[in-house]
């Protein structure tokens, strides 16, 4: 993975936080709901968007492989730490094993070409009994050339990433599809139509999409754009 797909990505993200704020409301808030414990990392956290919307009252770390996603994620986030490390090379997790209560894992795992390294390095991460909270990209029938510029190896099905999160020794306790309006707007505007992110955003579209993410609150569909894992480390 290089480090400018990264921040590629972090840059997409963006996009998504100006015009999309309902589904990073909703995705926050679905997220942090999962999250248990006080100590909590969020590994391949970008620009630090998703840090900035934690819950007051945590003691939060960050670590990515860009310097220049540390640098505006410090920016954004003066009050929590970070480090830089790369998912694929467990060396440079060493000094953080067994240390925190959950981990936070959103869209990095399908960037990183051994995925099952990836995984155990989330594994070494937390106590026992610790969480991991894991969100991918879902259906390889949705991956597109913009997800080739984003560095992404694959997009999973719900089965595919829960066999290799248990095969990594956790115990899930949730997972799901997510996305349903994201799903079908990436299938047309991304995967259809060859658009990229930017040029496929508009408000009518966010607004729809922010709405349909509020039903997704009581009702679980049989697909979407993401995988949503709540896994948790033995004791």
């Amino acid at each position: 993975m290089k480090v400018d797909d990264y921040e590629f990505y972090a840059e997409s993200f963006d996009i998504l936080d100006t015009t999309y704020s309902k589904w990073l409301e909703e995705k926050t808030s679905l997220l942090n709901s999962m999250l248990e414990g006080k100590k909590i990392i969020e590994v391949g956290c970008g620009s630090g968007l998703l840090i900035q919307n934690l819950p007051d009252g945590l003691d939060i770390t960050g670590a990515d492989f860009s310097q220049g996603n540390l640098e505006k994620a410090k920016e954004k986030n003066p009050h929590v730490n970070f480090f830089k490390a790369d998912l694929g090379n467990k060396d440079s997790w060493i000094n953080h094993s067994n240390s925190f209560d959950s981990v936070l894992c959103s869209e990095v795992v399908e960037h990183i070409e051994d995925d099952k390294t990836a995984l155990e390095i989330l594994f070494s991460l937390l106590k026992p009994s610790g969480v991991l909270v894991l969100t991918v990209p879902a259906f390889n029938m949705l991956f597109s050339e913009f997800d080739k510029k984003e560095g992404h190896f694959r997009r999973y099905s719900k089965k595919q990433i829960s066999e290799l999160v248990r095969k990594t020794g956790f115990i899930i306790e949730e997972s799901r599809y997510w996305n349903v309006m994201g799903f079908l707007g990436w299938f047309f505007f991304i995967k259809v139509l060859n658009m990229n992110l930017k040029k496929s955003s508009n408000s009518f579209f966010a607004s729809v999409m922010g709405k349909f993410l509020e039903i997704e609150r009581r009702i679980k569909f049989p697909f979407g754009q993401t995988v949503i894992i709540k896994a948790r480390k033995p004791l």
